[in-house]
């Protein structure tokens, strides 16, 4: 009965806490639903770019009347065959152009040489053997030629995200599958192709998302760090000695925040290291640059956390604050499922988090190699998160000071 009684009051006092309460009732119904929508979506708006230089023609031996040439264009075909809800598709005429834009937005490049329709045909012949068609109202019978070595279709593609470059060949492979269809043949798409990876398939999944999750890393043990400390010093007189003391509002956040940053840079340089060492994780670009991005995102996260323990009255509530903020973070920020992969309801969710632009700029630097002008977007956004809830947690402090 005494362990009931206990119970009992443990019950009692978390129901007379509506902040508790509700976060006791709420967390698991946000849980799912991040879960459900962030996981639920499919690739969208790709952006390819096509080159059709095909000439639409395709000359074949048929056994009846000679050599002929049939009007197939089929380049043409595999454009419009493209699934549009997938793909981003915009015609241009520079091959050039179109295959240095990979990479700078643009996820591949298609480049039709004048003869694909020609060899798809010829090639389809030798595949299935004669065949007939009709022709100036007669039906022909088209006879295998000899192969002739000429330019394939030209793919380049960015394989720099594993997950996107895998749904951008599964849905040229399904386009041209609905192409080939036509031919009555079963030549394969990589026969047609020329598939040229921007990074040659370098970058695995593990590379792809070890930023992600140094990133999370950090987020969770700085923030639960700080804010547990704040609050514990809070609650136990600590901090309200140190405010009644003569030391402004700023100096007491400045402190906080240099302290618990040094200790989330040391745990990044210590997360860097492992994972570069022990799992052999790619790094090509200026570990001066990822030092910027980490000091930014770790004086962002201090703020938060400061906010997080302003709005607590104890311990317990902090964690549960904690958590509505890793939650989001780990399912919305692009660490295992890409923005693009996300269903747009959510993805201005996912543009409100610090770790979003945290895990884009350090996949930028340690994957690609990319400098401060690839950054811009990244470092104003975590600049701008630092700068404002330094400020806010300096109000915060302040604040403090007159109710101590």
């Amino acid at each position: 009965m005494t362990s009931f009684a206990v119970a009992r009051n443990v019950l009692r006092r978390i129901f007379r806490d509506i902040r508790t309460l509700a976060l006791i009732a709420i967390l698991p119904l946000f849980f799912v639903l991040l879960y459900g929508n962030s996981f639920s979506g499919s690739y969208t708006d790709l952006r390819i770019l096509v080159v059709n230089e095909d000439n639409g023609l395709a000359s074949v031996r048929t056994s009846e009347v000679g050599r002929i040439t049939l009007t197939v264009d089929l380049a043409a075909a595999f454009v419009e065959a493209l699934d549009r809800e997938l793909f981003n598709v915009v015609v241009v005429e520079d091959a050039e152009q179109a295959l240095a834009s990979v990479g700078n937005g643009t996820w591949a490049a298609l480049v039709f040489p004048r003869s694909f329709s020609n060899a798809v045909v010829n090639e389809a012949v030798r595949a299935s053997g004669e065949r007939k068609v009709a022709f100036e109202e007669r039906t022909v019978t088209l006879l295998p030629s000899d192969p002739v070595d000429g330019p394939k279709t030209t793919l380049a593609l960015d394989d720099s995200n594993p997950l996107i470059a895998g749904a951008t060949l599964a849905g040229l492979e399904n386009a041209f599958a609905r192409v080939l269809e036509t031919q009555q043949s079963s030549i394969t798409v990589h026969g047609l192709l020329d598939i040229r990876p921007l990074y040659d398939g370098a970058i695995k999944t593990l590379d792809f998302t070890a930023p992600g999750i140094i990133g999370f890393a950090m987020t969770l043990i700085t923030i639960m760090l700080t804010a547990m400390a704040v609050v514990r010093e809070r609650t136990g007189g600590t901090l309200t000695r140190i405010l009644i003391a003569p030391v402004s509002a700023w100096q007491v956040t400045l402190g906080y925040t240099l302290a618990f940053s040094l200790i989330a840079i040391f745990q990044a340089a210590e997360l860097f290291l492992a994972t570069i060492w022990i799992f052999d994780v790619r790094f090509v670009g200026d570990p001066g640059i990822a030092a910027l991005v980490i000091i930014l995102f770790a004086v962002g996260l201090q703020g938060i956390a400061t906010l997080i323990s302003t709005l607590s009255k104890n311990e317990t509530q902090a964690m549960q604050f904690v958590l509505f903020l890793l939650i989001p973070s780990i399912m919305l920020s692009g660490v295992f499922q890409p923005l693009e992969a996300m269903p747009s309801a959510v993805r201005p969710l996912a543009n409100a988090i610090p770790l979003t632009y945290a895990n884009s700029a350090l996949r930028k630097i340690m994957l690609t190699g990319e400098g401060f002008g690839a950054l811009h977007l990244e470092l104003s956004v975590l600049g701008a998160i630092a700068l404002v809830t330094l400020l806010l947690s300096v109000l915060s402090m302040r604040r403090q000071a007159y109710t101590a």
